[in-house]
This record gives C-alpha cells, sequence and structure tokens, in this order.
C-alpha cells in the first residue's frame, strides 16, 4: 500500500513505513544467521543511561547485634494500677454488670484521681 500510494501524498509516512519494513526483514534475517545487528545501538543507549544514572548509592552498612545486651524490665505496676488492670479485663471479659459493688466504687475512686 505504502509503495502504491508513494506519489500521491504523505510522502515521508509511506518512505518512513518503508524504511520500518526494511530495517525488520534485515534484522529478522541476521538474527536467524546469530548476529544482532542492534547490538552497537543498544551498548550506545546503556551507556547514556548510566550518564544521566549518576553516581551509585552506597551500600547498606552492616549492623552488629549485642548479644550481651537485654533489655530492660518494665517497672513493677503499683498495687492500685494492678488493681485497676484487673478489674478492667473482668469488664472487658463478662461486663460491667459483673462487677461487685466494691469494683465498681474502687474504678470510680481512682478514675477521680
Amino acid at each position: 500500500m505504502d509503495l502504491i500510494s508513494l506519489p500521491f501524498s504523505n510522502v515521508g509516512g509511506h518512505i518512513a513505513h518503508l524504511g520500518g519494513a526494511l530495517f525488520g526483514y534485515l534484522y529478522s534475517t541476521q538474527l536467524k544467521n546469530g548476529s544482532d545487528i542492534t547490538k552497537p545501538f543498544t551498548s550506545f543507549v546503556d551507556g547514556l543511561v548510566n550518564i544521566f544514572r549518576g553516581s551509585k548509592s552506597t551500600p547498606f552498612k552492616k549492623v552488629h547485634k549485642n548479644e550481651s545486651y537485654s533489655k530492660p524490665k518494665p517497672a513493677p505496676k503499683d498495687k492500685t494500677q494492678q488493681q485497676i488492670d484487673e478489674i478492667l479485663d473482668k469488664i472487658s471479659k463478662s461486663g460491667y454488670d459483673s462487677l461487685t459493688k466494691e469494683e465498681k466504687e474502687f474504678l470510680f475512686k481512682a478514675g477521680k484521681r
């Protein structure tokens, strides 16, 4: 179609299509013979990309773990906080209505502090 349409309109477009077809034919025949004719072009592009890529980042630094170090133990809870935690656990398991009158009063007073 491009050969037939060449003299009428868009001559540049038709020539470009014919050039692409010629290159495709040459590329496929050379590739069958075992040579890649695009190798010089791809190595040029790779070099160009490496110029704009910049320097390589520094590798991660190795972190050494100190085996003799142990995590500090949490401070012991005071008696009041321990009692509050027990009451809150009871509420989460069986609801507020399961608390005794003393537990409700204790929780109310602790909330005022």
